[in-house]
């Protein structure tokens, strides 16, 4: 579907620029201008991740897939499991590149112990784990009512940002990996609700709604990291906070509502394919750019954030793409 398409291409976009602006929120002055446009840039794009998670539940709850367990074990393991496994091992070198020949076998056990490779491989884990229990989430979702998928829905996220809100405000850590994923099982199962529904909110309520939501982000980042400091400002940005959930909604409603332009179907088309690309290999070409050429905290950042974030979209897509044209390595991506 071409909107499930743009959500995922744009989706991808939106996490280049969250990771640049990240800087510029958690190293400039409070208040001050440029962190105010990290601030409002990273706010208006907390709904990238949710949204993937999303689009992931409206495609592998589609009442339309019928295929057995084993069957879609064997398509998961090669579109993610290998991905993952490959990643991980070019991230922890990555990260011992200064003094790679002291890099153990330790550091690759620990690594994926917690889950955690690189910043953004998270995300890797998590939807692996997700992805296991599809199967058996499949006939609960295809003969419950939608009512009471709705209900479930609200209920989950109920839970889900108490837990965050009690992780964030009590110093308590994430735990293990494997339980990531129930946090985002709402959003999940709220994918597949919003890609079967035939009646949905007007474009303009969810725009009003995603519009109040990003500026109660950005505001409740600044109000609670100026009295507690940022650490505790940044409870805003989580993707399980008070107004990013409804702000992933509306933005999964938007792109349904959305019909892009038949010229550009090919190119959103495009983009969505390579879209797993571009998340995986963006932190090595944004480091790149921070360690030899510039750092967004240290210019102008309402200018250097969006023109980082071209270069290094420009430049995570061009990789993408050349892999995905070679035989032997477009496994990995």
């Amino acid at each position: 579907m071409a909107w499930m398409d743009a959500a995922r291409g744009f989706s991808v976009l939106a996490v280049v620029l969250l990771h640049v602006a990240g800087s510029v929120v958690a190293q400039t002055p409070i208040g001050s201008l440029d962190w105010w446009f990290g601030n409002l840039y990273a706010s208006m794009v907390r709904w990238c991740v949710p949204v993937f998670v999303m689009v992931s539940g409206a495609l592998l709850l589609d009442p339309a897939k019928r295929e057995g367990i084993a069957a879609f074990y064997r398509k998961r393991l090669a579109r993610i499991f290998i991905p993952l496994c490959f990643w991980t091992v070019v991230y922890v070198a990555w990260n011992h590149r200064a003094a790679i020949g002291a890099l153990r076998v330790a550091d690759f056990r620990e690594a994926i112990a917690r889950g955690w490779p690189h910043y953004h491989l998270w995300f890797m884990f998590m939807i692996v784990c997700l992805y296991i229990f599809v199967p058996y989430l499949r006939p609960v979702v295809w003969h419950t009512r939608r009512r009471d998928l709705w209900w479930l829905v609200g209920i989950l996220f109920l839970f889900a940002g108490i837990n965050e809100f009690n992780r964030v405000f009590t110093g308590n850590q994430a735990g293990l990996f494997i339980n990531w994923f129930l946090q985002y099982l709402p959003y999940f199962l709220c994918g597949h609700l919003i890609n079967t529904s035939t009646r949905l909110p007007h474009p303009f309520a969810s725009a009003c709604t995603f519009a109040a939501t990003v500026f109660l982000t950005a505001m409740g980042c600044y109000w609670l990291g100026l009295s507690e400091g940022i650490d505790k400002g940044l409870y805003f940005y989580g993707y399980l906070s008070p107004f990013v959930i409804p702000m992933s909604v509306s933005a999964m409603l938007l792109f349904k509502a959305w019909t892009p332009p038949t010229s550009d179907d090919r190119f959103i088309g495009a983009l969505a394919a390579l879209s797993m690309g571009i998340y995986l290999v963006h932190p090595i070409l944004l480091e790149t750019i921070r360690e030899y050429v510039v750092k967004p905290e240290n210019h102008q950042a309402f200018a250097t954030v969006p023109l980082i974030t071209v270069a290094v979209c420009a430049g995570s897509l061009a990789f993408a793409w050349i892999v995905h044209r070679i035989p032997a390595l477009n496994r990995v991506i």
